[in-house]
């Protein structure tokens, strides 16, 4: 997680468009777009050729951050599960297992 330099939070995608002129389809682009939540807000930015490297790596880092941190967290949790006494151990196995259906009254 140190080693990530460059976070951007957001989705980068690309898009065309079509546009009929004089009997013909025109096609215009491709357009790179940052697409990210701001404020309970979408948040839409158009991104120029000069600028999408930087910015691709950035999303690539956040998105590389947010796997590690479920990592980290995944075995956080198991190490800590394996520290618990047994009684405890026993007491919440109890509520992982599936519960039998009940029998539909006849």
């Amino acid at each position: 997680m140190a080693s990530i330099d460059l976070m951007i939070r957001g989705h980068l995608s690309q898009q065309t468009y079509r546009r009929q002129r004089a009997g013909r389809v025109l096609t215009q682009g491709p357009y790179h777009l940052l697409q990210r939540h701001q404020d309970g807000k979408n948040n839409c930015q158009r991104i120029g050729p000069e600028e999408l490297d930087f910015i691709s790596q950035a999303v690539e880092g956040h998105a590389r951050f947010q796997q590690l941190a479920r990592r980290y967290a995944e075995l956080t949790e198991q190490a800590t599960w394996e520290r618990q006494g047994p009684d405890i151990k026993k007491k919440f196995r109890r509520f992982s297992r599936p519960t039998s259906p009940k029998p539909s009254p006849a």
